[in-house]
């Protein structure tokens, strides 16, 4: 629970600064980052989940339950250039027997992706998602949003989350940060795809000053698909939780 409270503290500041950011622009009069208007920005498209039989929604069957119900779950991943979800990870404090996360997690195998491009070219990238469930008497509803729902009370629902695209490596500087520990890696990402304030935080224990340097700077030197709202790119809050153990020490993405 403490960690859940972690990550909101986390959310509930960089939407203060974000909201901030907002009214300046507003006020100054700058326009909106319509969808490949600008030359300089690249021509960004997102990964989401394919239609059809292969789709994440078609896959997912909802747990056999007698009750009524409205619960969402969280899951985050990488969207690979081929077109497969791997490393995804769900979760929910609403789910403590992890029914309705199970009924997610088993289809990301099946499941199939179209990937997220830059400049017409295939990218593995960070892929957000939540899949919500709702049961009222015999009605069964499954809705799944690309995004990671930090944005909705500005964007509303089905916006297009940031996806980080750019090569990282885990820090070996990080070696030594504890075990089972929860890092979360924060950034307001704006509208050409670059962060404009970062910050990571550990839940349990202080992160060695080294070990943090090089995750920030890991972060202000990333490239984003920017997220998406009617046709527009906009300004976000992307949050990255990193649950550390022995996996996640061996993890690296090469360029």
């Amino acid at each position: 629970m403490f960690k859940i409270l972690f990550i909101k503290y986390l959310i509930e500041n960089s939407c203060k600064n974000l909201l901030i950011l907002g009214t300046i622009l507003v006020v100054a009069g700058a326009p909106g980052g319509a969808l490949a208007q600008d030359s300089a920005i690249p021509v960004f498209t997102h990964a989401t989940f394919v239609d059809g039989n292969r789709s994440m929604l078609n896959l997912i069957e909802f747990p056999d339950i007698d009750f009524d119900v409205e619960i969402e779950i969280t899951c985050s991943g990488r969207a690979t250039a081929k077109g497969r979800l791997r490393g995804a990870k769900c979760s929910s404090p609403e789910d403590p027997d992890l029914d309705f996360t199970m009924a997610v997690s088993r289809r990301f195998n099946a499941s199939r992706i179209i990937p997220g491009t830059v400049n017409g070219r295939p990218e593995e990238v960070d892929f957000q998602f939540v899949v919500s469930f709702k049961k009222v008497g015999e009605t069964e509803t499954i809705e799944i949003h690309p995004n990671n729902r930090k944005n909705v009370d500005r964007l509303g629902n089905d916006y297009f989350s940031a996806q980080r695209y750019s090569p990282y490596t885990w820090p070996t500087r990080c070696n030594r940060a504890r075990l089972d520990d929860l890092l979360v890696e924060v950034a307001i990402v704006d509208s050409t795809g670059r962060a404009k304030e970062v910050n990571v935080m550990a839940s349990m224990a202080e992160i060695p000053a080294t070990c943090k340097t090089g995750l920030i700077n890991q972060l202000k030197d990333g490239r984003w698909i920017p997220a998406s709202y009617n046709g527009q790119y906009v300004d976000s809050i992307w949050v990255n939780p990193i649950v550390l153990n022995s996996v996640n020490f061996k993890r690296q993405q090469q360029p």
